[in-house]
């Protein structure tokens, strides 16, 4: 009995203690209250580097305790208060504009030297494998080209001034003066680059005209028959309708179809130097042009190319006379 009021009493005394404790106000070191703001408890809770110190006074530089990052990073030597070389901007600028120059320059280049090729034609009688007259416009040196030298070695009947004072028909000898520039233009017109085909259709012209001496067909005497190619009504007519469609008409009404002086009145339109010389590429390219710009077609000292174009390109007779005329103007024209 004694021991379970003593045991009551000493419960009671260590209840009262505790109480006592509760209700104790907190030392004066801790906050009088806790701020209810989230952002406060969260840069609070955020503990301040140790190197950061109280701000220093304009006057004494740089804190030796700034942040890591930006202590560390050397200046670099060569920038000024500005940081940039206002010279180097410059001279990049002068050298970017150069480079510009440059790139226009060589584009223009491009886009002017362009060069008209024709498109090949698979057919023999297509006038359009012709290349156009303003084509003929492009450099000459682009494609073969003869001297006056080389003429006079290739057909040497006509090279004296005075070679065709003999002739029967006077009007219609040429001499090589006149044939040389003649056959320039028509090397650039129709856009002959390979010796082997300059040195057939001149071999074929100075033969057929007998060196230059006729430009009409006397013997046997066909109507429509002539230029240096000597080449018949059928193409000649072609020939003119494509150079002279006005005056081809002109010509055509003004005769009756089919007669001989109509046909002559044709021919008559493509006697100048330019037309009768260049008569011969024309049919090459529009006529044969099988032979045209062929790698394996008059190659360049070929006489059995030759001998070929004779007889399947144009369809004439083949006779050691041709060949001779050929051996002849191939060792005389330049490579």
């Amino acid at each position: 009995m004694k021991f379970a009021i003593a045991l009551g009493l000493f419960s009671a005394l260590a209840q009262a203690g505790l109480a006592q404790k509760c209700i104790e106000r907190p030392s004066s070191s801790a906050p009088e209250e806790l701020s209810t703001s989230t952002t406060d408890i969260v840069y609070s809770a955020v503990p301040m580097p140790s190197e950061y110190s109280e701000p220093q006074s304009d006057t004494a530089g740089p804190s030796s305790t700034a942040p890591a990052m930006y202590s560390t990073i050397p200046m670099p030597s060569n920038f000024s208060e500005t940081y940039l070389d206002t010279s180097e901007i410059a001279e990049a600028t002068t050298t970017t504009d150069a480079e510009e120059a440059t790139t226009s320059e060589t584009e223009e280049a491009a886009t002017t030297s362009e060069v008209y090729v024709p498109a090949s034609s698979s057919s023999s009688s297509s006038a359009d494998a012709s290349p156009s007259a303003s084509s003929s416009t492009g450099s000459s040196s682009a494609y073969y080209q003869i001297t006056l030298d080389d003429l006079n070695k290739a057909v040497p009947d006509r090279a004296g001034d005075d070679s065709c004072s003999a002739a029967t028909y006077a009007s219609e000898c040429a001499t090589n003066s006149r044939a040389v520039t003649a056959i320039n233009n028509a090397l650039t017109k129709y856009q002959i680059s390979g010796r082997g085909e300059a040195v057939a259709v001149i071999a074929l012209m100075a033969f057929e005209s007998d060196s230059w001496l006729y430009n009409i067909n006397h013997n046997p005497g066909n109507p429509g028959q002539g230029t240096r190619n000597m080449q018949m009504y059928t193409f000649n007519s072609e020939y003119a309708q494509l150079l002279y469609p006005t005056q081809v008409a002109a010509a055509t009404a003004a005769n009756a179809s089919g007669t001989a002086s109509q046909e002559n009145a044709v021919l008559d339109l493509v006697l100048d130097d330019d037309d009768s010389f260049g008569s011969g590429f024309w049919y090459l390219v529009n006529h044969a042009s099988g032979y045209y710009n062929n790698a394996n077609k008059l190659r360049d000292g070929n006489s059995a190319d030759f001998q070929d174009y004779i007889t399947n390109g144009v369809g004439a007779t083949w006779t050691n006379d041709r060949l001779t005329t050929w051996s002849t103007v191939n060792s005389a024209l330049s490579s």
